[in-house]
């Protein structure tokens, strides 16, 4: 037997790679190799199982939060942190979607406060402000005093996600919507230092530029964060932005292009097992607007779809704007808005187009033994022979939303 002693950063920093490149199986299954009480470790194993669920639209973070937490005590103060972060994306995907335990929407609100207060850095303060962004534009005002859980939520967001989906729709009663703006402004400020998290800030900030009809600064913003999610690896959230270039289209009336360019997530998405953002996508070529309020539950839409099949919908409305934002988020939740208000200019904290280094976290995955992500390829067991040591310093992980 040989012995390959890996720092258990590198480790980390892989799956963190692979997961945010839509490889959720090659993550777990590089995660399950690895010493099963590793604090750090099961620290991303949470953050990878709940980046997947983001636009596979599974529920798989429960365990392998629950494990992190249990292990909690080996962490180092940022990645205690960085635990309450992935929590928090945890809950608020539960109160945004309504599949999982109870959970209150003032209980997320407080929470997403909390960690911005105690953040140790200036990316993870603009993490929870991203945050504090979503749940103003997504969670109902209403529902704060009641609790969402079991009853209806809205569909997944991109996002964070990273990702695929949606939110609750702008507009009067769908949030706090007005607020979400200097919130995501504060997260672009921070996003300087991480490339996506400045994706996410003007993704969302696009959002309520197009609910405006500010049509040329919403593409502008949605075309810069496509270039930021692309250049540090973000597969799914790509594919999500480019579902809102398809939405910019629409508006702007190129239904054609519209169709095209959604036809080809629905492909791609399909491909890689992200089941809720291909459903997105043809919803949206079958003419729904992916901005409004979503469906509880989104259908997987199979591996591969004719493009022939894909005709421009008849009742689309090509010069309008969608009605509400609610963002798709792997990745990531989909935020929903109104107005526009932000302190600073994306200029001045939009990063290089550079890769950014394999982050942790918008949170995530699982080091039990892999389960397979609906319509990934299989892979091959990691080799018995190998036995992995691991270096003992403290990882400080980077969420991700």
């Amino acid at each position: 037997m040989t012995e390959i002693a890996v720092p258990r950063q590198a480790i980390a920093a892989a799956a963190r790679s692979l997961a945010h490149a839509g490889r959720w199986q090659d993550a777990r299954t590089l995660l399950a190799a690895t010493p099963p009480e590793d604090p750090v470790l099961a620290l991303t194993a949470a953050q990878v199982a709940i980046e997947a669920d983001w636009f596979a639209g599974t529920t798989t973070a429960t365990e392998p939060l629950a494990t992190a937490a249990a292990l909690a005590a080996g962490l180092d103060d940022a990645g205690r942190w960085d635990l309450a972060f992935a929590q928090l994306r945890h809950a608020y995907r539960t109160a945004l979607t309504a599949r999982g335990p109870a959970v209150t929407v003032a209980e997320v609100r407080r929470s997403a406060a909390g960690l911005s207060g105690s953040a140790p850095d200036a990316v993870r303060r603009g993490w929870a402000e991203m945050y504090r962004g979503l749940i103003a534009d997504n969670l109902p005002a209403a529902a704060a005093a009641a609790g969402v859980g079991d009853g209806g939520g809205a569909g997944l967001g991109a996002g964070a996600g990273a990702g695929a989906g949606a939110g609750a729709g702008a507009g009067e009663g769908a949030g706090e919507g007005d607020a979400a703006p200097a919130h995501y402004a504060a997260a672009l400020a921070a996003g300087a230092g991480d490339p996506l998290l400045a994706r996410e800030a003007l993704r969302h900030l696009g959002g309520h530029d197009h609910d405006r009809g500010d049509h040329e600064r919403a593409g502008a913003r949605w075309r810069r964060a496509t270039e930021l999610g692309a250049a540090a690896g973000n597969v799914p959230g790509t594919l999500s932005q480019q579902l809102l270039l398809a939405v910019l289209a629409r508006a702007t009336g190129d239904e054609r292009g519209a169709v095209a360019l959604a036809g080809e997530v629905v492909r791609w998405a399909s491909a890689i097992g992200a089941a809720s953002l291909a459903g997105q996508a043809a919803a949206f070529v079958a003419g729904a607007d992916p901005m409004a309020p979503p469906l509880d539950a989104v259908e997987p839409v199979p591996a591969a779809v004719p493009l022939g099949t894909m005709q421009p919908a008849t009742n689309a409305s090509p010069a309008a704007p969608g009605p509400a934002t609610a963002q798709p988020q792997a990745a990531e939740p989909a935020p929903a808005v109104e107005q526009f208000q932000t302190a600073a200019p994306e200029t001045a904290a939009v990063p290089p187009q550079t890769a950014e280094p394999a982050p942790a976290v918008k949170p995530a995955p699982t080091a039990a033994a892999p389960a397979a992500a609906p319509g990934a390829p299989p892979l091959a067991e990691p080799a018995p022979a190998v036995v992995v040591s691991f270096m003992t310093a403290p990882l400080a992980t980077t969420p991700r939303h």
